[in-house]
């Protein structure tokens, strides 16, 4: 196993000037997120169909209600347009429209040590639906709506062994749009910008079921919702991102874009949000990710950096440095493409002292291959 591997991202300085106007149409026609876009709620819950790529993401940790045992989740729904000329015309009444969607449901259980995890790709109008009024969604085992009091919402997730999540997420913070004028760069094409936003920390509340026993549930948790046309640049194989909820109130979020060589693109970049919900964001050039420790699945022979150290120069408060460890070893997500396994798996966050000072999920994509042809 390689450790103390560094891979320094650095670039030429990023000013606020350096700026590509992206255009209207991606290479395969469909819409592209435009800068200064002030969004609506909570219409801008619901799917954007125009644009070809769009995913709303929940991760979160949970313990029951004595404490005994601890969970993580990952409840993911991606939304895949067809053709742009024909992704909103229906083609029968029983399969309806070419949007394709993916339902990704996964549960850690960190007690017992085991991992369970569930792919479902369906198509709109036969087992998926997604309002583009607001948020409720419908696809293959994972609901999620808006609560009646606008604010809240939930989320239901069935398991293939029977097991059922069933969440109620209550934002403790304002929602957070990451990027500069709106937009989140995945690389230096015109295109490769997304809409990125995310409640940074959620305080749920619900129950578990699974072998017939139902127990309460509470934690925190973390939603995104991103919408793009081309999720990744031209060169670029995949990515390792991780968020953080720290013990202090205040959240992490920090990526890496991996290029073709395995060096790291220039618009890599960290984002503080602070207690108020406020947001600081540096570019490759001011943090590096140390990779310390690698995992190999016996399932698909990859390795994947699950140990990771990440030093990165806040804005303000000058180095910040955070070791992500995983609390779980196995937490590959395998689906219907051996090609397309990830790493995504609950993590704990500790300081220089080896302290925990929170958590975190860690996601490792595009190690099996031909990640960035799908996602442009």
């Amino acid at each position: 196993m390689k450790k103390n591997l560094l891979f320094l991202l650095f670039c030429g300085c990023l000013g606020a000037a350096e700026w590509i106007e992206p255009p209207i149409l991606s290479s395969k026609g469909y819409k592209v997120p435009r800068p200064d876009y002030e969004p609506s709620f909570p219409t801008d819950h619901g799917a954007h169909r125009e644009y070809g790529l769009e995913w709303w993401y929940w991760i979160g940790h949970l313990k029951t209600e004595s404490g005994e045992k601890e969970y993580g989740f990952q409840s993911t729904v991606f939304r895949l347009a067809g053709d742009p000329n024909e992704s909103n015309n229906s083609e029968s009444n029983a399969f309806g429209s070419r949007q394709l969607f993916l339902a990704h449901s996964a549960l850690s259980n960190l007690s017992t040590k085991q991992y369970l995890h569930n792919e479902r790709v369906v198509r709109e109008g036969w087992q998926a639906r997604a309002s583009m009024d607001t948020l409720d969604l419908q696809v293959a085992g994972i609901n999620a709506s808006m609560a009646p009091d606008g604010k809240s919402h939930r989320l239901t997730t069935r398991y293939p062994n029977g097991g059922i999540l069933e969440l109620a997420l209550t934002p403790t913070k304002p929602l957070v749009r990451f990027g500069d004028r709106g937009l989140s760069r995945k690389g230096d094409g015109a295109s490769s910008v997304s809409w990125y936003w995310t409640y940074t920390r959620l305080k749920v509340d619900g129950t578990l079921t699974q072998d017939g026993k139902t127990e309460k549930v509470e934690g925190l948790a973390w939603m995104d919702h991103e919408v793009s046309s081309s999720q990744l640049g031209k060169g670029l194989v995949g990515w390792d991102w991780t968020c953080m909820q720290l013990d202090d109130r205040t959240e992490v979020k920090a990526y890496r874009l991996r290029k073709e060589d395995g060096s790291s693109d220039r618009w890599s970049a960290v984002y503080w949000i602070d207690e108020k919900g406020g947001v600081q964001q540096v570019y490759a050039d001011q943090f590096s990710w140390e990779e310390e420790e690698e995992w190999t699945s016996s399932t698909t022979g990859l390795s994947y950096p699950t140990t990771v150290q990440i030093k990165a120069k806040h804005p303000t408060q000058g180095m910040q440095n955070y070791r992500l460890r995983p609390l779980l070893d196995n937490q590959e997500f395998t689906g219907n493409r051996a090609d397309n396994a990830y790493w995504e798996g609950a993590c704990e966050v500790l300081d220089t002292k080896d302290r925990v000072i929170g958590k975190a999920y860690l996601e490792l994509a595009g190690y099996g291959g031909g990640l960035g042809a799908r996602l442009n």
